[in-house]
């Protein structure tokens, strides 16, 4: 049995034996300024320095944020910040205006203001799939092949948007939370965003229909794909060169870690 296949069919077996479980551009260079803080002047302080040190007193640090634009979803930030050598610098970056605090983030600051939703398809007897969202995204001009995705609303708890979203995007009802992973940071070279990465089981036979329904908004161009499992990176190349997908590289990352290593690493 292959690497692929034998790691495939272990996910399997765990998916059918849970029963008892219960039900997450502008890029400004960042540029030297000739002007060095006076607060800056930290002599020898070097990275990690010292654990006795506050956060506020480490290098490097950002020391200031101003609004550029603002829109209801997104803020353009200018960023100052210290290196690590004191000296200031500045950067570009978005922020979402609807992040939320999440209780479980790691920080005290940390935020978690989406879900991102790893579906699994399985049927008794048949191999298990894969459900995926085909979108259209207007940055890229592309569609993109992706995994469900939104952002939380409101207080709502990260496993109740995971299973809205994937109701609203793709039809389908999930019958468990298979795991919810803590809060990661994404695309951070622009945007603070960060997300929960959450698996989710789906059972084909307790569908209402075997046509699901999306509930999508009205600028939303989505499409349902379903993918098999145990082929999933050559299925997504496959949508590459002969459709001309755009391939989400969360989605492309899940799918090399379920294929595991080469056989050259392994």
């Amino acid at each position: 049995m292959s690497l692929v296949m034998s790691r495939s069919h272990a996910l399997v077996t765990r998916l059918r034996g849970a029963t008892s479980l219960v039900h997450d551009r502008s890029i400004a260079r960042c540029t030297p300024t000739d002007r060095v803080s006076k607060n800056a002047r930290l002599g020898d302080l070097r990275r990690w320095q010292s654990t006795t040190k506050s956060v506020d007193e480490r290098l490097p640090r950002v020391i200031a944020q101003t609004t550029v634009f603002e829109n209801p979803w997104l803020r353009l930030k200018a960023i100052r910040f210290l290196d690590e050598r004191g000296a200031e610098r500045q950067w570009t970056g978005l922020e979402r205006t609807t992040t939320y605090p999440d209780g479980h983030a790691i920080g005290q600051e940390s935020k978690c203001d989406a879900v991102v939703v790893f579906p699994f398809l399985t049927q008794p007897d048949a191999p298990t799939r894969v459900i995926l969202i085909r979108q259209f995204r207007p940055p890229v001009g592309k569609w993109v092949v992706e995994l469900p995705a939104g952002l939380i609303d409101g207080e709502e708890a990260p496993d109740v948007a995971a299973s809205r979203e994937l109701q609203e995007e793709t039809g389908y009802v999930a019958s468990r939370v298979l795991h919810m992973g803590p809060p990661m940071v994404n695309d951070q070279g622009i945007t603070n965003g960060s997300c929960r990465f959450v698996l989710m089981q789906v059972e084909a036979d307790a569908q209402a229909s075997a046509e699901p329904t999306q509930q999508l908004e009205a600028d939303e161009m989505i499409q349902v794909l379903v993918a098999p499992l145990e082929s999933l990176v050559p299925w997504l190349l496959e949508r590459q060169h002969t459709h001309g997908d755009a391939i989400d590289a969360r989605l492309y990352s899940y799918a090399l870690g379920l294929q595991g290593l080469p056989p050259t690493l392994a």
